[in-house]
């Protein structure tokens, strides 16, 4: 069995875009963020018992700028809609596999609101999470090197590939801001019929959204909501603007969405690590620095979510489980399928 994943991407298209390899990142450095490629991809059922994604099989459809009328067709069809936004150390086809996973673990749910119809952005992270021509073969999974990072003792030659990442991040802000923006159509037909559409951003993925929505500020920013609901999970940005008032991002985030869900944990390795490389303490970590200020939040509107007590006991860990909690842990999985659904 299969899920079918529409994408659209501002990696570097290198080949005809029938395979992984023909997107920049997928085997090699990613590259300048280019002009927009919008495809329909089939993947593997993901292996939810085991937290396996599954991998990519085919990619057809493949278009410049906007999706072919066929694939748009298709969308209009659909009833609900997940944008997701991947993270970090994602490289094309494991974006894709993401996607794939989220939308599967939606419809288990089996909630009717959440068994959504997935589009994913993929922007042009390199796929790696260390630059192995400056960091030993097997260093970061060695504990002891571990506790050294977090120490902030070898932080330099292990941040290369995160750095880079976050470049390729802040540069694919007006690429997000032209397809959300011709996602609103899309997005309007189907909540007039009843569906509901929902915005997932991962990790890193946030600082794409957080750009994008700085440089839409500045233009036609939507008169409505776009989504539903937009779920931050484990966001890879500062916790707190210069002033210590929390991140202006997230107020816009609010405008662009009627509900707001921030997925936070003080057990996450990465953002640990991300808070060294920094120097700023990660909004994915605890939250906004101000979000015990009263009025400053409306809780109608925001939900900070404090994921810290739960536990992913799976064998071998890796060194970004921690980070992965959002779409590993069943119980933290249920409160987003409700989130999406609508279901208090």
């Amino acid at each position: 069995m299969h899920t079918t994943v529409f994408f659209a991407t501002n990696r570097r298209l290198i080949g005809p875009g029938d395979k992984a390899a023909d997107y920049a990142g997928e085997q090699g450095p990613a590259g300048q963020p280019g002009r927009l490629t919008h495809a329909m991809a089939e993947v593997e059922r993901a292996d939810l018992a085991r937290r396996e994604t599954g991998a990519l099989r085919s990619i057809a459809g493949v278009a410049p700028d906007d999706f072919s009328a066929a694939l748009s067709r298709r969308l209009e069809q659909g009833g609900n809609l997940l944008v997701f936004l991947h993270g970090f150390a994602n490289s094309f086809s494991d974006a894709l596999r993401r996607a794939a996973f989220n939308r599967d673990w939606l419809a288990g749910s089996r909630l009717p609101g959440a068994d959504c119809t997935v589009i994913a952005f993929s922007w042009p992270s390199g796929g790696v999470v260390v630059d192995g021509k400056t960091v030993a073969p097997g260093l970061l999974v060695a504990p002891v090197s571990l506790v050294l990072l977090l120490a902030g003792v070898v932080a330099s030659p292990l941040a290369g590939a995160y750095l880079e990442d976050q470049r390729q991040a802040e540069a694919s802000a007006a690429d997000l801001v032209s397809f959300l923006d011709r996602l609103r159509p899309l997005a309007q037909t189907l909540r007039k019929r009843g569906g509901r559409v929902a915005l997932l951003a991962h990790s890193m993925g946030n600082l794409v959204l957080q750009r994008g929505l700085e440089r839409w500020e500045g233009m036609a920013f939507p008169g409505e909501p776009l989504f539903d609901v937009a779920i931050s999970a484990s966001p890879d940005t500062g916790w707190a603007e210069k002033d210590g008032a929390g991140p202006r991002w997230l107020a816009l985030l609010g405008k662009l969405s009627t509900k707001v869900d921030l997925l936070h944990s003080q057990q996450d390795t990465i953002l640990a690590l991300s808070h060294k490389v920094n120097g700023m303490k990660r909004l994915g970590l605890s939250g906004p620095g101000d979000k015990d200020v009263p009025g400053r939040y409306d809780p109608a509107r925001f939900r900070f979510l404090d994921c810290s007590g739960y536990r992913d006991d799976a064998p071998n860990p890796s060194i970004d489980q921690s980070h992965q909690f959002y779409r590993r842990l069943e119980p933290v999985r249920d409160l987003m399928a409700r989130a999406v659904a609508g279901v208090p």
